[in-house]
């Protein structure tokens, strides 16, 4: 999965990025009518499907026109979904996300973006030097009661990743002082020992292991999809869902093994994410699913995981159908 950057950082083409949100709306000048589509998303570098779909034309070829705004979280925007003034979201799924499809916000998880790649970690618990006694393993009574800096805190994407860290050792996340850290700080934190522990992204990932500044204990599951695509339930119910959802998955489907880093994709991306080509190629690759499916059991895992640890205000599990609809992902045309 890559890295993780500074909301500000993030540069798509100003004609792009419209302020208006609203209702899905249509131009009937041709044959099948032009749906006006308004994706809020996190401006983090996960989601190369979108910027691959939008400059090669394949949402136009779907007779969608797409308009982008940018939020702060994933879950900032769910309301958004759910009251139709968006229609789709980009972002990272969290504790919030459920608990607000419990209380009974209408939308739902539909695909997923950017997993974790075999390979190199881009993702995964770091634990401060000096924490690992001379000569041995870590255990969990290095662990128990510190502090652990995650991006957004226990009840985002990164306290589901921490949790599944912890289980070698016996812990959970009421085991442990979670607190809620950005990512550009843990090197610092660590170096420092304002944590003892912490679970950064790339590059930060590679910076702090290059300076030396703590050891990778846990890489991130492999496979793991913990940000995705998430519909509003009036849009879901359009025609111009399927073809949206056609369109994104050819994107992902340009993506695929060595192509996700040939130099036409690379420069798609570079140019939507403010990244240079030779830090993109220089970054551990995602995996993206070719037709976009759900993270299924993850999102289960996290449900559970939220549950168990207190982050979600009901406690006993939403069925998978509450909050997953995969049929969009389903009905993807085969290449």
């Amino acid at each position: 999965m890559r890295r993780i950057k500074g909301f500000a950082a993030l540069a798509i083409a100003a004609s792009s990025v419209l302020a208006a949100c609203g209702s899905t709306g249509s131009s009937t000048t041709n044959a099948t009518a032009t749906t006006n589509v308004t994706v809020a998303y996190v401006p983090i570098p996960l989601f190369d499907p979108l910027y691959i779909a939008m400059a090669k034309g394949y949402f136009a070829k779907e007779h969608i026109n797409v308009h982008l705004t940018v939020v702060s979280s994933g879950q900032s925007a769910t309301t958004l979904a759910a009251t139709n003034r968006v229609q789709v979201v980009l972002g990272g799924f969290s504790a919030g996300m459920f608990d607000a499809i419990h209380q009974g916000l209408d939308f739902k998880v539909v695909g997923s973006m950017a997993a974790e790649a075999p390979g190199p970690a881009a993702n995964g618990l770091v634990v401060a030097n000096g924490v690992i006694p001379a000569g041995k393993t870590l255990t969990g009574s290095e662990l128990r009661g510190k502090k652990i800096g995650i991006d957004g805190g226990a009840g985002a994407a990164g306290g589901y990743l921490l949790a599944e860290a912890l289980k070698p050792y016996h812990l959970t996340l009421s085991d442990v002082n979670v607190v809620n850290l950005g990512l550009p700080d843990m090197q610092t934190a660590l170096a420092n020992h304002s944590v003892v522990a912490a679970y950064p992204s790339a590059p930060f990932l590679s910076a702090i292991l290059a300076a030396r500044d703590g050891t990778l204990v846990s890489p991130a599951p492999v496979n793991a999809a913990v940000v995705g695509v998430i519909y509003g339930g009036a849009f879901a119910k359009t025609p111009a869902a399927q073809r949206f959802f056609d369109a994104l998955a050819e994107g992902a489907q340009d993506l695929q093994g060595s192509a996700q880093t040939s130099a036409a994709n690379l420069a798609i991306i570079a140019k939507a994410t403010g990244e240079s080509t030779a830090i993109l190629k220089s970054e551990p690759p995602s995996i993206y699913a070719p037709n976009l499916a759900p993270p299924i059991a993850t999102l289960g895992a996290m449900q559970n995981v939220y549950i168990t640890n207190g982050l979600v205000d009901y406690h006993h599990p939403m069925g998978t159908s509450t909050f997953v609809d995969a049929s969009f992902a389903n009905h993807v045309p085969t290449s």
